[in-house]
């Protein structure tokens, strides 16, 4: 039976190696050849040609997803120059996993792990507008003001509107859920009112939670959940 013609991208991002945007830089940067050939975008191809990206031949791999409730002093790549723990060192997996998106060296909670590049692709993309929530510890309470204001349409982040809600817990304890994920979103969020975020805990990514797992615990998403963020990223 033949593999489905698609683009080059696509293809790669399937094998697990890479995420889709980084094939397509890999393409530019002429490092990915297609049955002997050096590839450019627009290339299209199947796992029935050979393809080699960096010197190494892909192939189609079985896709696996995982959900970790992540501990802190933990890097989201794949290797660190500082040679600090990385998010793969807990998994005993002999499969290439990544992390979809990160969480800060310090940041504790719930992060998805995969091989599978497009749906690593999507739910990292602003378009599908994947729902985070986060519980931050402040190292002083906000005004009631200064949470309406965080509640308001004029929150700027990174020179954008940022549209969340935050919502009191305890003294300085607050849950904040919101649909985009710059660098250091939450903790840019109180640095407004010269808020000091002293602790942060993702509880949940994309309606997942890491409810259940220990800290540097993983365990493998059911079928149901699969399709489940497929759905959201009209994958299915």
């Amino acid at each position: 039976m033949k593999n489905k013609i698609e683009r080059l991208q696509k293809i790669i991002a399937q094998s697990g190696l890479v995420s889709r945007h980084k094939a397509e830089i890999l393409i530019k940067e002429k490092k990915v050849q297609v049955n002997g050939i050096i590839a450019s975008i627009g290339t299209k191809a199947s796992f029935n040609d050979e393809i080699i990206v960096n010197g190494q031949i892909i192939n189609k791999i079985e896709k696996k997803y995982f959900l970790m409730n992540k501990p802190e002093k933990t890097i989201c790549s794949l290797k660190d120059p500082q040679n600090r723990q990385i998010i793969t060192d807990l998994m005993n997996e002999k499969t290439t996993i990544f992390p979809i998106g990160r969480l800060d060296y310090n940041t504790t909670g719930t992060i998805l792990l995969t091989n599978d590049g497009e749906l690593s692709q999507r739910l990292s993309h602003p378009k599908f507008m994947i729902k985070r929530v986060y519980r931050a510890r402040l190292d002083k309470a906000l005004t009631k003001d200064q949470l309406l204001f965080l509640n308001s349409d004029k929150v700027i982040i990174n020179d954008k509107p940022s549209k969340q809600v935050v919502k009191q817990v305890d003294n300085k304890s607050y849950i904040i859920e919101l649909k985009q994920g710059s660098y250091h979103h939450v903790k840019k969020l109180f640095e407004i009112f010269s808020c000091f975020v002293r602790s942060l805990n993702r509880i949940e990514f994309a309606g997942l939670s890491h409810i259940g797992l220990k800290k540097g615990e993983y365990r493998k998403l059911t079928i149901k959940e699969i399709r489940y963020l497929k759905k959201l990223v009209n994958l299915i």
